[in-house]
């Protein structure tokens, strides 16, 4: 039994290795020899045939635009390269061509995925790493203050921030959001601090660690003659009653160890990473045969 099975396997393997070619010499002997490789075909292979014969043009314009300036495929059509790809190959012989074209495929898509995940994934720890250190000048007070402003009564922000950051702020921009605490509606926003240049000459006085910085400024986005403002009781201390929701923050700062920018959300790098991540699973489900895809018009 094992003889008769051994001489099976060999039958086939000299069968499906002698069987009709295709030609890549001009396109009437690539289709002379396309149908006469047909005649020996079910209708199942006929169809497994012309997928192949597309994965391979697909093949030809991938390498092409890959490697525009190899001497194989420069200056070339996709059809004539695609002739030289088949030339010489049988039914079987072009399906594992084209099959080995899949598998590659995917696995370079897989590895320029993950590649890229990697590079997201730097660029989002490098941007919490900065918001982290910017967090490290805190808010420890915030209040509204009556004062005048081009001789009206407005309302003031007073606040106050310490440097818990460890190092020496010597530039910085601090920021002031303010929103509508119901709707959380962005009604203003604006900011204040101090240049970024530093010239070697310059013998600046930053805010040291632990020091507190306080400052008071003119409470934009907010009409000062509403009534909830007209009949308030300064200094407002909570401003949730007013239906005032303020965020101060900093938003860059220079120190000896270099700039901080703050980036106000990486929502949109942790999509990326997301929809890569499902791209990369989808691609490791295939298995890179004919048999997964289908014949279109």
């Amino acid at each position: 039994m094992k003889t008769k099975f051994t001489i099976l396997i060999l039958v086939t393997v000299l069968f499906t290795s002698c069987g009709p070619k295709l030609s890549g010499k001009d396109e009437e002997s690539f289709k002379a020899s396309k149908a006469k490789m047909e005649e020996t075909l079910d209708e199942a292979d006929k169809e497994k045939l012309e997928i192949a014969l597309r994965v391979v043009v697909m093949k030809a314009m991938k390498e092409k635009w890959d490697k525009p300036d190899d001497v194989r495929f420069k200056g070339k059509s996709f059809d004539a390269i695609s002739m030289v790809m088949v030339d010489g190959k049988t039914f079987s012989g072009l399906v594992s061509y084209a099959e080995n074209f899949l598998k590659e495929d995917r696995d370079k898509n897989i590895a320029e995925h993950t590649k890229e995940i990697d590079s997201l994934k730097k660029d989002n720890e490098k941007i919490s790493l900065q918001n982290k250190e910017l967090d490290g000048f805190k808010l420890t007070k915030i209040s509204l203050v009556e004062g005048e402003f081009m001789s009206e009564k407005v309302p003031y922000v007073d606040y106050t921030l310490i440097n818990k950051t460890g190092q020496e702020i010597l530039r910085y921009t601090i920021q002031m959001d303010v929103f509508d605490a119901k709707t959380g509606q962005l009604v203003a926003s604006g900011s204040r601090g101090t240049g970024e240049e530093i010239d070697a000459d310059d013998n600046i006085e930053g805010i040291k660690p632990d020091e507190e910085y306080s400052t008071t400024e003119v409470l934009n986005g907010i009409d000062s003659t509403s009534e909830f403002l007209k009949n308030a009781k300064y200094p407002i201390t909570n401003l949730s009653s007013y239906n005032l929701k303020i965020k101060v923050f900093l938003a860059m700062m220079i120190t000896k160890k270099g700039k901080y920018i703050r980036t106000k959300t990486n929502n949109n790098l942790e999509q990326q990473i997301a929809v890569l991540e499902t791209t990369i699973k989808e691609l490791k489900e295939k298995k890179g045969t004919l048999d997964e895809l289908q014949l279109t018009d």
